[in-house]
């Protein structure tokens, strides 16, 4: 998860572990396509601009690992 570990933000980091672990690869892409979960914003106490960066995190770990 090197895209992951280097997210500063301890809740940007924590969920894009969850999304990691949680999503396929397609997920995360329609997810990255649409606009951030409200619910999971708030759930998390994070940004839209944290959820952004958290889906493009996981996103590109699953991609490396691929």
């Amino acid at each position: 998860m090197e895209m992951i570990d280097q997210l500063q933000d301890g809740k940007t980091k924590a969920f894009a572990k969850h999304c990691f672990e949680r999503n396929s690869p397609e997920e995360l892409n329609s997810a990255a396509e649409g606009a951030p979960d409200q619910a999971e914003m708030e759930h998390w106490g994070i940004t839209a601009g944290q959820w952004e960066e958290a889906v493009a995190a996981a996103l590109a770990d699953h991609k490396a690992q691929g």
